[in-house]
């Protein structure tokens, strides 16, 4: 017998084989994982947000972090963003190189002495007081980093929210936004790059929108979600698929 028949048999003995077996397990030979639970399509035709076509219809909108409070409390920063309901959060952390992080500290020295002066020759006194308060800290934080005590890491922070309709998705952003305001964290709904975000958001390690924000070791911190155990939520799956 032939190679060439050889494999026409095997190949005849294993259609016999998958009749013989339960139609789940045929399903299973037939597609994968990530097809059985993938929804139908996504339309991004929206500027504002998706709509995830499966059974049941399902809204998205994806956020950014644009704007962080000066002081961050351990672990309030993203609490409410993390313990919202249906949303998923990634944050993507890159440490900054030491030569970059100093060469990029200097530069703010000089332009916060230089705005510092032009405040003292103004007599704006509150706004050199400000400008010479923030100059010692980038002077302080220089210093830490080039004694190895301290690190800068750049951070993007993004959030897809979840909703069965397009009502409660913006209700559901209007609270959203109104919980983190209260910890002086402002978000912006990523708006005609909706599409960018949620693959963002997938578990796929890609940051398209690169939103970023400057952290040092100790801020950091405030990022990770200890307040909670749970790292995800009942629709994760569906929502993540």
């Amino acid at each position: 017998m032939s190679k060439k028949t050889q494999l026409r048999a095997q190949e005849l003995q294993g259609q016999r084989n998958d009749y013989t077996k339960p139609d789940e397990y045929r399903i299973l030979r037939k597609k994968t994982i990530k097809e059985l639970i993938a929804p139908s399509g996504v339309d991004t035709t929206n500027i504002d947000h998706l709509e995830i076509i499966s059974n049941v219809t399902r809204y998205a909108r994806s956020f950014f972090v644009s704007s962080l409070p000066r002081m961050c409390t351990f672990p309030e920063l993203f609490r409410d963003m993390y313990l919202f309901g249906d949303i998923n959060t990634s944050i993507y952390i890159n440490p900054v190189q030491e030569s970059k992080s100093q060469n990029e500290l200097n530069r703010v020295i000089n332009e916060l002495e230089t705005e510092r002066i032009v405040a003292a020759d103004r007599g704006n006194i509150n706004r050199e007081s400000t400008l010479g308060q923030k100059r010692l800290e980038a002077e302080q934080l220089r210093d830490e980093i080039a004694a190895g005590y301290n690190k800068l890491y750049e951070a993007s922070i993004v959030a897809t929210l979840f909703a069965y309709s397009l009502d409660d998705l913006n209700k559901y952003t209007k609270l959203l936004s109104t919980e983190m305001s209260k910890s002086l964290v402002n978000i912006k709904s990523a708006w005609a790059m909706q599409e960018e975000a949620f693959q963002s958001n997938l578990p796929l390690m890609e940051d398209k929108i690169k939103k970023t924000h400057t952290f040092d070791r100790r801020s950091m911190g405030t990022v990770f979600p200890f307040t909670t155990s749970e790292v995800g939520h009942p629709t994760r799956n569906t929502t993540r698929s």
